[in-house]
């Protein structure tokens, strides 16, 4: 009798610990999946590239702050650093190129749109510019006159 209570109460240890590696397991695993238009995303919304951007009105350390720093911050899958140096090679390909991967993504570690679907370019580009220097722009008296010009 007393073999037969050892060997339930192993074997309900046995499964708790399986059922904890296998929710340990879960929490691991990847979770989402970015598609683009065309490709088959199941029931996944696909981001369109093409669409309208309403902008989000953050400042360019803003859209550092909401967006860019989880991996900009640390490094993270070798991500550039703020106003580190390895910036540098990259500014060599010019601003287009920079801009344009921030859009596109970049590789497997760089999301489309830095994961701010709804930056407009200038954000995008306030906030690369953020990047590479670490200081926030300030608009010069023409850049101010010419946002008056085109909001009216």
């Amino acid at each position: 009798m007393l073999l037969g209570l050892f060997v339930l109460s192993a074997t309900s240890d046995d499964e708790e610990e399986w059922k904890r590696r296998e929710a340990i397991a879960a929490n691991l695993k990847p979770f989402g999946k970015l598609c683009l238009i065309g490709e088959e995303c199941g029931t996944v919304i696909a981001f369109d590239p093409n669409r309208i951007r309403r902008g989000t009105g953050l400042s360019a350390k803003g859209v550092y702050d909401a967006y860019c720093f989880a991996c900009h911050d640390e490094g993270v899958a070798d991500a550039p650093l703020v106003a580190s140096e390895a910036w540098d090679p990259r500014v060599a390909q010019g601003y287009d190129v920079l801009l344009q991967h921030t859009k596109d993504g970049f590789g497997e570690q760089m999301p489309p749109m830095g994961n701010c679907l709804d930056c407009t370019d200038k954000e995008l580009e306030a906030a690369i510019r953020y990047l590479i220097t670490g200081e926030e722009e300030t608009e010069t008296e023409d850049e101010s006159e010419e946002e008056s010009e085109e909001e009216s």
